[in-house]
C-alpha cells in the first residue's frame, strides 16, 4: 500500500548540504496525493514500512510495523508521521497520552542502514502527527488528536539535537483547535498551521513568527473565482527564503484542484502564485 501523501521540501536554512525532503499530508476525503522531492514510503499488508529514495533507485526497510487492522490507536498509517531526507529520515509513531505513553520517534542519518528510536515524554496525540526538518539539527513535530465533531488539540514540540530530545512550544489551542491538515516551519520561529475548513470555507491557517508564544490568523488573498470553494491548506513548502503553501480546493467535500500561495520572505508575507490552479 503506498502512501504518498502530500510530500513539502523543506531547506528553509539554505544549507546546501541538507538535501531537501518530504513531509507527508492528507485531504479531508482521505485522497492520497505527492509533490515533492523522489522520497516516498509504502506500508504493506502486515504493516511493514519501506523507504524509497531518489525515485525508488535506494530502498530500505525499517524496523517499524504499522498496524493495518484499525485495532492499535496511533500506530495507523494515517496516525502516522513522516518525514524522508537523503539525510534524515523521521517517523513519528504511536499514542502520547501525556502521561504514561510517550510519543515515539525513529530516526535514520544513513538512509535507512541503521536506525534509532527515541520517545518524547509528556508529549501528547494520536490520531494526527506532522514531522520536518529545516536542517541535520532543527526540526518540529506536531501531534493531535479529535476533541469532537470538526474539533482536535494539537501539541508542537521542537528539537535542535537532531531529533534525540524535544521541548514543547506554545500551540495554537485557544484561537482555533480545529482538525489539522498541514503543518511546517521556516525557522525555529516562524511556522504555520493548516486546518480543514469547518464554520467557513477557509482556508484557515494559523502562523506564529515568535516560537508559538503568540499566534494570529494568516490573512489570505485570493480571486473571487474561488469564493464558492472550500479550501483545506497543506504544509507549506520553504527553499531559502522561498515558500510555497498548497490549498486543495473542493466544493461540497470533493476534493477538485489545487492553487498556491507563495512567499519570498520567510513566511512573513503570502501572495496568490498567478496561474496556479491544477488538476491534481
Amino acid at each position: 500500500m503506498a502512501v504518498g501523501l502530500l510530500a513539502a521540501c523543506t531547506n528553509s536554512n539554505g544549507n546546501s548540504s541538507f538535501k531537501p525532503g518530504s513531509v507527508f499530508a492528507h485531504n479531508s476525503s482521505g485522497e492520497l496525493f505527492v509533490i515533492g522531492s523522489g522520497n516516498s514510503y509504502e506500508v504493506d499488508e502486515a504493516g511493514n514500512v519501506t523507504i524509497a529514495y531518489r525515485d525508488g533507485a535506494v530502498t530500505a526497510k525499517t524496523p517499524l510495523t504499522l498496524d493495518t487492522t484499525g485495532s492499535v490507536i496511533g500506530m495507523s498509517i494515517n496516525e502516522t508521521g513522516f518525514y524522508i531526507s537523503e539525510n534524515k529520515t523521521v517517523i513519528v509513531y504511536g499514542f502520547g497520552d501525556g502521561k504514561l505513553s510517550p510519543l515515539h520517534v525513529m530516526i535514520s542519518d544513513d538512509m535507512g542502514k541503521t536506525w534509532n528510536d527515541y520517545t518524547i515524554d509528556g508529549a501528547k496525540g494520536y490520531d494526527t502527527k506532522f514531522i520536518g526538518f529545516t536542517s541535520e539539527k532543527e526540526g518540529w513535530i506536531v501531534s493531535g488528536g479529535s476533541a469532537g465533531v470538526g474539533q482536535s488539540m494539537n501539541y508542537i514540540y521542537q528539537t535542535s539535537d537532531g531529533g534525540k530530545t524535544w521541548q514543547e512550544i506554545g500551540n495554537a489551542n485557544e484561537q482555533y483547535a480545529g482538525q489539522l491538515t498541514g503543518a511546517g516551519f521556516y525557522n525555529k520561529d516562524i511556522g504555520f498551521l493548516g486546518f480543514r475548513y469547518y464554520e467557513d470555507k477557509g482556508p484557515v491557517i494559523y502562523w506564529t513568527k515568535d516560537r508559538g508564544q503568540t499566534w494570529e490568523r494568516l490573512a489570505v488573498a485570493l480571486p473571487e473565482q474561488y469564493a464558492e470553494y472550500e479550501k483545506t491548506p497543506f504544509s507549506p513548502v520553504f527553499d531559502g527564503k522561498e515558500g510555497r503553501l498548497p490549498i486543495g480546493i473542493s466544493k461540497d467535500g470533493n476534493e477538485a484542484q489545487m492553487i498556491y500561495l507563495t512567499s519570498k520572505d520567510g513566511g512573513l508575507s503570502w501572495v496568490y502564485e498567478q496561474g496556479s490552479l491544477k488538476n491534481k
